[in-house]
């Protein structure tokens, strides 16, 4: 007797454990009730109905939140899902780094041509902001003529730092767009010349005055970037902007131009890490 009753509660058990279902829980909340038959790397198998011969359907990993089977084990794929919709959000191109280093062999600015480097920190997973800090070196040369000497030119350097914020409205890509401001802070020079006639030899004589500037004013640049390698991207920038303040000093005089029109271009050859 003993023995018939142990028989049926094993049967009785065996039979609960076949009829016992899995759970697909949706991430909505949703269940489905049913076999799964296939734990693929992106889709999901299943059976609704336990007939050997019945319809098998298909449910992408992305829309589970996890699986309850039968047994009791619990298999929980919301985690991975996060982390393969951050993997397809976040741009290819952000795998050579967040880091990049322009250098600029061409640079003009009103002040005249030149060159400049820069660096940008792209900020963010997205990588859709940026903040950039370009240094220029300006050349201007000066021609005066005196009556002695004849013509003479005289060269200065002149040295910017635009600090600014980039915007890439499309992310990164192999064409990347990007536009945003940068504050023009200038210490510039230049040789002022003035004329004096002397009447009794009559001849005239020059005076040269060196002139230092500060300039402080904004541009609003637009970049546009070919990404060649995962390192190496060639680029243009223009921009167009006031400048707000010019400050002129002599040796015994200061005063301040009126606000102008400013601008700016450049190509670039960057390295990105």
């Amino acid at each position: 007797m003993k023995h018939t009753i142990l028989c049926l509660v094993l049967l009785l058990g065996f039979s609960v454990s076949l009829q016992a279902q899995d759970k697909l829980i949706k991430r909505n909340g949703t269940v489905i009730e049913g076999k799964v038959m296939e734990v693929g790397v992106r889709e999901i198998r299943y059976q609704t109905n336990p007939e050997p011969n019945s319809a098998k359907f298909v449910i992408r990993k992305a829309e589970l939140e996890r699986i309850v089977f039968g047994n009791g084990e619990i298999f929980v794929i919301n985690e991975r899902v996060a982390r393969g919709a951050s993997e397809i959000k976040r741009p290819s191109n952000s795998q050579s780094g967040e880091n990049i280093i322009l250098l600029s062999p061409f640079k003009a600015l009103d002040s005249g041509p030149g060159l400049g480097i820069s660096y940008e920190r792209l900020l963010g997973e997205n990588q859709y902001v940026g903040v950039v800090v370009p240094v220029s070196f300006m050349f201007n040369s000066e021609y005066y003529y005196n009556t002695y000497s004849g013509s003479n030119q005289k060269h200065y350097t002149n040295f910017y730092v635009s600090p600014g914020v980039k915007f890439y409205p499309f992310g990164q890509r192999k064409v990347t767009y990007a536009v945003g401001p940068n504050v023009m802070i200038g210490f510039t020079k230049k040789l002022n010349s003035q004329y004096i006639y002397d009447n009794n030899g009559g001849q005239s004589t020059i005076i040269l005055t060196p002139v230092k500037s500060f300039r402080l004013g904004l541009i609003v640049n637009n970049y546009l970037n070919f990404q060649i390698t995962s390192r190496i991207n060639l680029g243009i920038n223009g921009g167009l902007g006031v400048r707000y303040f010019d400050k002129q000093q002599t040796s015994n005089i200061n005063y301040s131009d009126g606000m102008q029109i400013t601008a700016e271009f450049a190509f670039n050859f960057g390295f990105r890490f």
